[in-house]
């Protein structure tokens, strides 16, 4: 806010001076997520700290996943409008994370390539690239979506002093269009992450925050330091939160439901047989009410339920 001098009142003394620019750095502080340039644009200078060290968290990952000697770049921010930023990206994997505070979502992006890349490396290969598919398999389509609840977390971490987000991915996509609640005309500030090194080389991990969202919280109050709660309040919440993590419900899923009309159900005898089709996807109930969607599959030997998707609406609020 700038402060001009009243023609009105007599002129302050020189003292006085001090107090319009105490006003001014207070004002700076509390925006420290937005700095209104004198064109008329803006910079978030917080996301360079947040950047550097998602970077960092990258690079472990990826090192974890198999490639011990990947570095990762980071590159200058830009804006960009949301239609020209998915088809300069394409082909893509597109994950979007629901992020409050933010109004808005949080999108990251990797080249297609990259994750059958990195799928080959996890499962003990060397990164060779196959020939070019539009389609991934459904381990890839599993992989891509742990990869995407692991940046996830990196993503939270980095954003941990400066504000408390909690990305919840809810969305995993190769096609844009998918990617509501983002309009084509919608402007993005990109963070490019550059792996480098190996087979890897080149390939980019992008992470877009829509500009009327990052404006949004410009005036958010930083995430409150743990020396502000006392002892006893922490020891309260710690018990709390361990006691309601030990409480127990009941999951169930219900793989087929199969009709058959009263005359044959009149007539069934031992031995008979009721055909079942069971879908891909099948519904997930925690204490009665819808959670998610999964798939039927196997794990260590036993039949088992992998989640797809998780619910959103009234049941969750």
């Amino acid at each position: 806010m700038t402060t001009k001098a009243n023609p009105f009142k007599a002129p302050k003394a020189p003292t006085a001076k001090a107090a319009p620019a105490a006003e001014t750095a207070g004002d700076d502080a509390k925006a420290s997520l937005l700095l209104r340039k004198s064109e008329g644009g803006y910079a978030f200078p917080v996301l360079d700290g947040v950047a550097n060290q998602f970077a960092k968290s990258l690079r472990d990952l990826i090192r974890a996943l198999g490639a011990p000697t990947v570095q990762v770049e980071r590159q200058a921010a830009e804006v960009m409008r949301f239609a020209d930023w998915t088809a300069a990206s394409a082909p893509a994997i597109f994950w979007r994370y629901h992020t409050p505070p933010m109004k808005g979502p949080v999108l990251l992006a990797g080249a297609r390539p990259l994750i059958l890349q990195l799928v080959d490396i996890f499962y003990g290969g060397k990164g060779q690239l196959a020939a070019e598919r539009e389609e991934l398999t459904d381990a890839e389509e599993r992989f891509a979506a742990r990869l995407g609840r692991d940046m996830g977390l990196q993503l939270a971490a980095a954003w941990g002093d400066k504000l408390a987000i909690a990305p919840e991915l809810d969305c995993v996509t190769g096609d844009p269009a998918k990617l509501a609640a983002v309009r084509a005309d919608d402007e993005l500030l990109i963070q490019r992450f550059v792996l480098r090194g190996g087979k890897l080389d080149g390939r980019v991990i992008a992470c877009a925050y829509p500009v009327a969202a990052l404006r949004g919280i410009a005036g958010a109050e930083p995430v409150p330091e743990a020396r502000e709660l006392s002892a006893a309040d922490a020891a309260w919440t710690a018990t709390l939160s361990g006691a309601l993590k030990e409480v127990r419900l009941p999951v169930r899923s219900v793989l087929a439901r199969p009709e058959i009309s009263l005359v044959k159900l009149l007539g069934l005898e031992v031995g008979d047989i009721i055909p079942l089709t069971i879908p891909r996807n099948v519904p997930v109930t925690v204490a009665g009410r819808s959670f998610a969607v999964g798939s039927i599959g196997e794990a260590n030997g036993n039949a088992a339920i992998m989640i797809e998707h998780i619910e959103k609406g009234s049941d969750h609020e």
